[in-house]
């Protein structure tokens, strides 16, 4: 119920062990979504359906063991095919749904358009302090 203290050297081991909890209640065997989970990071990939059902498992499991999911910061990323089914699917959850793409860890996942306009903002950026 009280967990560690922010900044303790043991807090990210407990939280961890927390999480792993919750990864046996989502994992693959249950929902076929493959995942990741990094810091307070949780990830998902796989088709829409088991996306929804990990999800739902997630929101439902997560607060027990302290884990809280942000819908406004959940973003599915979709197929151009699969986008009405993914807004229909997660309609009034509050999860983001785009067919474009969106940075992810560091990185860009979605389409070569959205891959090239994120790194060309990102190379002008670092232009501009080079230049300062």
């Amino acid at each position: 119920m009280e967990g560690t203290t922010q900044g303790d050297p043991v807090a990210m081991a407990m939280y961890a062990l927390g999480l792993s909890v919750l990864q046996d209640v989502i994992s693959f065997e249950k929902t076929q979504v493959k995942q990741v989970a990094y810091l307070d990071d949780l990830t998902g990939a796989g088709n829409i359906k088991d996306l929804k059902k990990w999800r739902t498992l997630v929101k439902e499991n997560g607060p027990t063991i302290g884990y809280t999911p942000n819908a406004t910061k959940s973003i599915l990323i979709v197929k151009p095919e699969h986008y009405d089914n993914g807004v229909r699917l997660f309609s009034g959850s509050g999860v983001i749904v785009t067919r474009d793409g969106q940075r992810h860890m560091g990185a860009v996942i979605g389409t070569e358009e959205f891959k090239a306009k994120y790194v060309g903002e990102k190379v002008s950026e670092w232009v501009k302090e080079v230049d300062v």
